[in-house]
Order: C-alpha cells, then structure tokens, then sequence
C-alpha cells in the first residue's frame, strides 16, 4: 500500500499529473511577459506581506492552501476554506472570498480577465466531504463569478486533482475524472474524459489544451489534443509515441515533458510539437536539469517563451550552486548557461521578451536576489536584493526552489511566494505560508 501511494503522490506515472502552468501573455502570473520590467531606482528589497500558515484545530483537520496569482490591480493566494487578495501597495489584505470547504486544487494562472478557478471540498470537513465544488473567482474584484458541483464522485479528496483555466473553459481532471464548465457562464461543457480515454488533464491559456490517457489498439497512449466545448469531442494533435509519464509544459508552441526512465520522478526529455503534429526538436535533459514535473503540477521549473527554454540544472552535489541553461527549441541545442553567484541555487520565475528573470536561492551569509538573465549578451542584471538577515536567508532558502508547488511570481519590482502544501497538527510550517517584497 506504501508503495502504491508514494507512486500516487509523485504524479509521474501514467495515471497522475499536475496542474496548469500557462496562461495568456497579457496576465501578470504568466509565465512570460512581452513587456520587460523596467530596472527599479533601487534593488533593496523591502517586506510588502508577509503571512502566517494556518492552525489546524483538530487531528483530522488537514488544510491546503494552492494557488497563487498576480494581476496589475491584486496579488491574490487560497487561504483556509477561502481565496484572498492583497493590495500591492500596502500589502493589505483587500478582500476574502470564502468557500464551503477548504481548498483542494487550484489554476496555476489567471486569465487575461482576471479569472482562477479553484476546487473545494462541500463542507468544511476535509476527511469525510469530496472535492465536489467549482468555482471561478474574479480575483481583481474579488468576488465568485460562479459555483457548480462535481458530479461525480469519483473526485474524492482530490488526489491527483488538475485544475485549469482558459479564456473559455475552466476545468479539472483527476484519475477516472473529467469536469468542464464554460469559464463565463459555468454552463457544463463535459463530464467525463474524452470516449476511450481514463485520465485527463488541461493546460490554461487562451484555448484549453487537454492530455489524455487513453486506450489503442497499441495499448495504452498520451494523448494530446483540445476538446471541443460544445460537444465534449476531442480533436487529437499529437500522439506520444512512448513514455513512463507525459506533462504538457506550454502551449505556444506545444512542449512536452516526457518521462523514459523506469525509476525517473522528473521529465527527462522536453519534446517540441510543430502545428502539424510532428516533432520538432528533443532536448535530453537526463538527470542534468530540473524540470520540476511531477507532483509539482505541470513542470514548475520550466520556462518557455517563444522558441526559448529555460531550465535550472541539478549540480548533484550541495556545496556547488546550479547554472540556468537557455535552449533553442527548434533545434534542441543550448543556447548560454548563466552560472549562479555565489555557489547558489537560480531558479527561473518568469520570461520577459528575450530576457528571463531568475530567483537566486539564499544562503547562511548571502542574500536571496532576483535577477534579469539575457542569453543574447550574457548579462546577468540584479532587479531586487533581500535583506541579508540570517533568520530570512533561512526561510528564502526554502521558499525559493526547483521543485515548486505553487509559482512564484515577480513582476513590477515586487517579488511574491506562496506555499499551497498541506497543514496538519503538530506538523506547522516554520515558514510563513506567503511572503512577498517590493522595491517600491
């Protein structure tokens, strides 16, 4: 049962994926950005929020916390049995949207209008409610645009829940499960995986993108394709020829993490997908880079703007730092590696334009930094320093990493990070549950 359950929790084998991690280029938690930050006056960061996690009262009492997001007007996060949002300036709480029960998945992004969508449990007891209720959230005004219900039961607590949000579907998978709605109206727009397929899940943005699981005559195959939202219908694109795991990274272009080795927890591979359906280039990553796929949802440590990759490597040893390597991705060949100063950790954020910007982990004595990486010059800029405090070097050096559950977000001289992970009784993150700073 132990090692049935470890498989579940890592979401790399067939059956089990995370969640959605793009969205529409015109929304602030995107992944990448067309309009660069400009550099601040200062670099000096300074705490803007700054959260505590939540207590659990009881035994059985377990809270989860996804979701994270940021628009010009609110940075917005799940809360216990809620979703709430901060003032950027102040860091204020603005307002709090509550829900029946806590919360069970959420959207990695929000779309071009300001919409998430999150799962939750119907009651606020999370050990005997399922995972039965949807909801799409107006984060910049703060308010539910609509709630429906799961109907099938299958959901259960959520375990390998997908949560994800376009400009016209929001929609959630989990194993067995399939449940879409129209992202303005919560009109039903289908209730069950694609006909000959058990397993789904969507990658947000401005068109739905669905990975499917499904039954061939050669067996068992990913599937990836879109569906239509008036009649359920899949139109399949690309089919993955072999695989232990499949994880649709971005949608502009369609890429890929695909996973070949047996004992792999990771992707191992990033394969690019013209329109056509064919394969454009194959970037091995081996056990050489972090792509943060897997239980992360999606591949949290994978940055993809326009035909440029960007990926942290695993120095295999934890005295050394990291280096972020750039890719082309219509020949899978490197573009420039920006080692990391310090002998620290780079974890890329979020592309701008041609440029990325990168988080550099903190050390005991060495401060976390947010950085703008230009693979055209191989200029490394600092757009924000963290005060060098001993006790917050500690808590950014694990708040900033590879393997991120929720996104961390920057953008406008403001640096944001959240944890989404789950909440027991004597088992209470020393960390606060969101952290953010401005160089305003």
């Amino acid at each position: 049962m132990a090692a049935v359950l470890a498989l579940l929790a890592t979401g790399t084998v067939l059956m089990l994926r995370g969640d959605d991690s793009t969205s529409s280029s015109d929304d602030r938690a995107s992944a990448t950005s067309t309009h660069p930050t400009p550099t601040p006056t200062t670099i000096d960061g300074r705490q803007l929020l700054n959260v505590d996690p939540p207590q659990p009262k009881s035994v059985s009492d377990y809270i989860q916390t996804p979701g994270a997001w940021l628009t010009s007007r609110v940075y917005a996060t799940g809360a216990e049995e809620a979703v709430t949002g901060y003032n950027l300036t102040t860091g204020k709480r603005a307002w709090t949207v509550p829900l029946s029960g806590g919360l069970c998945g959420a959207s990695r992004t929000v779309t071009s209008a300001g919409l998430v969508a999150v799962v939750f449990h119907a009651t606020e007891d999370t050990v005997k409610s399922h995972c039965t209720r949807f909801a799409v959230i107006d984060v910049n005004k703060g308010v539910k645009v609509w709630e429906k219900p799961i109907t099938d039961e299958s959901v259960s607590l959520g375990l390998g829940l997908n949560v994800a949000i376009s400009d016209t579907v929001a929609a959630a998978g989990w194993p067995g499960g399939s449940a879409a709605y129209d992202t303005s109206t919560g009109a039903p727009a289908w209730t069950a995986p694609a006909d000959g397929c058990t397993q789904e899940e969507h990658l947000g943005g401005k068109e739905l993108l669905t990975l499917s699981y499904c039954k061939t005559s050669a067996g068992m195959k990913f599937r990836i394709g879109e569906r239509d939202p008036g009649t359920g219908k899949a139109t399949w694109r690309y089919e993955v020829p072999k695989a232990k795991g499949a994880w649709l990274v971005s949608s502009e272009p369609l890429v890929l993490g695909l996973l070949q080795n047996e004992k792999g927890l990771d992707a191992d591979q990033l394969v690019t997908i013209s329109d056509e359906g064919k394969v454009q280039s194959t970037i091995q990553l081996g056990d050489d880079y972090v792509a943060g796929c897997g239980d992360a949802g999606g591949c949290g440590a994978t940055v993809v703007s326009g035909d440029t990759a960007y990926l942290g490597s695993d120095p295999h040893n934890y005295s050394a730092g990291n280096r972020i390597t750039a890719f082309d991705l219509t020949t899978g060949k490197a573009i420039r590696s920006f080692p990391a100063p310090d002998d620290s950790t780079l974890v890329p954020v979020r592309a701008e334009g041609k440029t990325l910007v990168a988080a550099q982990k903190a050390e005991p004595t060495t401060p976390a930094r947010v950085l703008r990486l230009d693979p055209a010059t191989g200029r490394s800029t600092t757009l924000m320093e963290m005060p060098d405090e001993l006790s917050l070097n500690s808590t950014l050096h694990s708040l900033i990493s590879n393997e991120v559950k929720q996104p961390m977000l920057y953008d406008d001289g403001r640096f944001f990070l959240h944890t989404g992970s789950g909440y027991y009784v004597g088992e209470t993150s020393p960390d606060p549950m969101t952290l953010a700073f401005t160089t305003w």
